[in-house]
């Protein structure tokens, strides 16, 4: 094995050698493998908090009262709008970085993917494929397993915490091997004590000649320290003590640091209190379904985040109505909430900068492409899932003179909310 190993690192090092661009596709590649490993590691930590926070207030003000009244002889509509205020937790600004570059690989084993065995007069030997994706292929496989060797010795430095959406930490670095670090790990390798001296000077070449960016930059976070929303609501009944309740918001940017957030819910509320015998309080439970979309372009490299949700509430609540013009309620709710986050992506600016895809701008601005140094045209896509379930506690009041009636409460959960109603009923 030791002749076509040797054989097959010439080749790499002939075409990375020469490249005649500005930058170095090979290592470009290669810097977009090990950003995708890094991204997808801690894409669901970084977005974690902001799936909990859409949980707990997208479930937020779906009662005023549990009053339903048995029948009605003319259906009655009721309209309100209804907006919370949420404060982020400190906890929920921060979590710890990790990179996840896979399981281990054989390297031995792994070559035929990448071209093929030749028996000839001379014995086995093998060849390379004659693309570009054999060459970056093998390239990604060797460096890869060499960065497993890395991050095992220690030449892989995450920092200690990293910002969530919430948070804010710019200029956060996972430090990546220098060459020289790569060059130890490598002389360690069995691959690397079965080549002859030639051929150990050709591996070497390659690293030179494949030279990878000495960070990657982790996602800043937008520094959030509350959440505001506002829902409109029409509730409409009574049929058996039940009445129907529908939410939407059309795609709408409540803070730019969110995006554009769309929103519908549909739900049931029946009255368990028309069941008893005399009615001290009144008990309703209800179940409502919703689904969210958010959309949202970020940095000067505009990262793109397409987030669906589908969303699950139950609760039972109970009220007591006091002096004819105020109620004061409480209620237990479950939920959940299942978020499928698409994220579109290129190298971080000062990524591209480094490999030499980007010329290097004014301290402070934005880097402007030429043709010769385009930037990163090949965006990248990761799909991440995440979810949340919650119970949460809700107390409050409402007051009403006539058909208008004003509700504020307070809701415990692993997110705290204030919200507030106002709705007239026709």
């Amino acid at each position: 094995m030791r002749k076509p190993l040797s054989i097959l690192l010439l080749l790499i090092v002939a075409i990375t050698a020469n490249a005649q661009q500005l930058y170095n596709p090979l290592a470009v590649d290669l810097t977009r493998s090990i950003l995708k490993d890094l991204f997808e590691s801690n894409a669901v930590p970084y977005i974690q908090p902001m799936v909990n926070t859409i949980n707990a207030t997208s479930n937020a003000r779906f009662y005023d009262r549990a009053y339903v009244p048995k029948s009605v002889e003319k259906p009655y509509i009721r309209v309100s709008v209804n907006g919370m205020v949420g404060y982020i937790n400190e906890d929920q600004r921060w979590y710890v970085p990790t990179i996840d570059l896979g399981p281990r690989v054989n390297v031995f084993t792994e070559l035929p993917k990448y071209g093929k065995i030749v028996i000839d007069l001379n014995g086995p030997r093998f060849e390379i494929g004659n693309t570009y994706q054999d060459t970056l292929g093998l390239a990604t496989m060797l460096v890869k397993e060499l960065f497993r060797d890395c991050q095992d010795s220690g030449y892989i430095v995450t920092p200690d915490s990293a910002a969530t959406l919430f948070g804010y930490k710019p200029d956060n670095k996972v430090l990546l091997p220098t060459n020289e670090q790569l060059l130890t790990v490598l002389r360690n390798r069995p691959e690397y004590k079965y080549l002859d001296s030639a051929g150990q000077s050709n591996l070497e070449n390659l690293l030179a000649n494949v030279k990878m960016v000495g960070f990657l930059t982790l996602p800043p976070g937008v520094d959030m320290s509350k959440i505001i929303a506002a829902v409109p609501q029409i509730e409409i009944g009574s049929i058996f003590g039940t009445e129907l309740l529908v939410r939407y918001v059309p795609p709408v940017e409540f803070d730019p640091n969110v995006g554009k957030f769309s929103f519908w819910g549909i739900g049931l509320k029946h009255s368990l209190s028309q069941y008893f015998p005399e009615r001290y309080f009144d008990l309703a439970v209800q179940g409502i379904y919703q689904g969210t979309s958010l959309r949202n372009t970020v940095g000067f490299t505009e990262s793109k985040l397409e987030a669906d949700a589908t969303i699950f509430s139950a609760n039972i609540h109970a009220s007591k109505n006091l002096w004819d013009v105020v109620d004061v309620y409480t209620g237990l709710a479950w939920e959940t909430i299942s978020v499928t986050s698409t994220y579109t992506y290129v190298l971080p600016q000062e990524t591209q900068i480094e490999l030499g895809l980007l010329p290097k701008p004014p301290l402070g601005e934005p880097a402007v492409p030429t043709p010769e140094q385009p930037g990163d045209q090949n965006p990248q896509t990761s799909v991440v899932t995440a979810g949340n379930t919650n119970v949460k506690w809700t107390i409050g009041a409402s007051v009403y003179y006539g058909p208008v009636r004003l509700a504020l409460d307070y809701n415990v959960s692993t997110f705290n909310i204030f919200s507030a109603g106002l709705s007239v009923q026709f």
